[in-house]
């Protein structure tokens, strides 16, 4: 036999007509086969399987308990063959089967609707998650997710497939009303600081930029999501370390909050990554409407009130 199983679907075929007739010739006829070539994939399947799965010894033959469970188990077998075959032969390979995408909240926001749109037309099922960006790694290397688009481009994994959508600097957002010195230190020796849950990756990466910075604020106030931190400062509670996308993402539009620069390169990297080879031209599009989304929406508002931030803004 040529299968590693033991066996193949010709094979469990053949074997249930037998078990079912008792009858090699009977079986032969419903099969298009002659009795020799079935007595002989008999043989051939009892030596595989090291067990006799029908009793030569009486007329028609009987199944033994070895053949009524391999019997019972090639019956599911087949069926799942015919039923896959019949969905191969439906099935409209111009759109994806199933397409499950993690993003952060603020891709979501800012460019939902066109990328939903994406996923309708080239897709035949789809499903969209957002939150808990320092699971999206792990969704995507265990096959829970097929596309994430986040901060993290798990740089270290060659099979993967990366399309860069956004680079943007972190800044330094103050209440309004704030009126005193603009550097960081200054700040945080004023202001509160407002920080993002650690357990968030834009939490993590304002954390070592602080340490970096050797600025140690105290930690009074942690918020779980961009419109709760950008929120509080508008509310003139303190003040953040966040993105412009961030900013726009939580509604808190420019005029409610004063953007500082931060200087030191301190920046994040949006990034479409998916597995090599299985999604087509689909990861390519999504990137590509998110880029020019971004461009008519985000990048004119923020760009129009914050001119000094389009230099450090890149949509690539």
């Amino acid at each position: 036999m040529s299968s590693s199983f033991g066996f193949d679907l010709r094979t469990l075929e053949a074997f249930v007509q037998i078990a079912e007739t008792g009858n090699l010739t009977l079986a032969g006829q419903r099969l298009g086969m002659s009795q020799s070539s079935l007595s002989q994939m008999l043989t051939n399947l009892e030596a595989e399987m090291r067990v006799e799965l029908m009793d030569r010894s009486v007329r028609p033959m009987e199944i033994t308990t070895a053949g009524r469970y391999l019997y019972d188990r090639a019956q599911s077998l087949l069926q799942e063959a015919r039923l896959t075959s019949q969905k191969m032969r439906k099935a409209d390979y111009k759109l994806l089967r199933h397409v499950k995408i993690a993003l952060v909240d603020s891709i979501i926001t800012a460019v939902g609707k066109p990328l939903i749109d994406v996923l309708r037309q080239r897709t035949q099922s789809w499903a969209a998650i957002t939150g808990q960006s320092h699971l999206h790694a792990h969704m995507l290397l265990s096959r829970q997710a097929d596309i994430i688009i986040s901060d993290d481009p798990l740089a270290d994994h060659s099979d993967l497939d990366r399309h860069r959508i956004l680079k943007e600097p972190f800044v330094l957002a103050v209440p309004n009303d704030y009126t005193g010195p603009k550097t960081l230190a200054d700040v945080l020796q004023r202001l509160d600081f407002i920080r993002y849950s650690t357990s968030s990756l834009i939490g993590q990466d304002v954390e070592r930029f602080l340490r970096l910075a050797r600025q140690e604020p105290p930690l009074r106030l942690q918020l779980d999501n961009s419109f709760a931190v950008v929120s509080a400062v508008a509310s003139n509670i303190g003040c953040t370390i966040t993105t412009p996308l961030c900013l726009f993402q939580s509604g808190i539009r420019q005029h409610q909050v004063t953007l500082l620069p931060l200087g030191h390169g301190f920046a994040r990297e949006i990034t479409l990554t998916t597995r090599k080879g299985e999604l087509g031209d689909l990861p390519g599009m999504i990137a590509r409407d998110c880029r020019r989304i971004l461009q008519d929406s985000f990048v004119a508002e923020i760009g129009a009130e914050y001119d000094w931030l389009l230099p450090q803004i890149k949509l690539e």
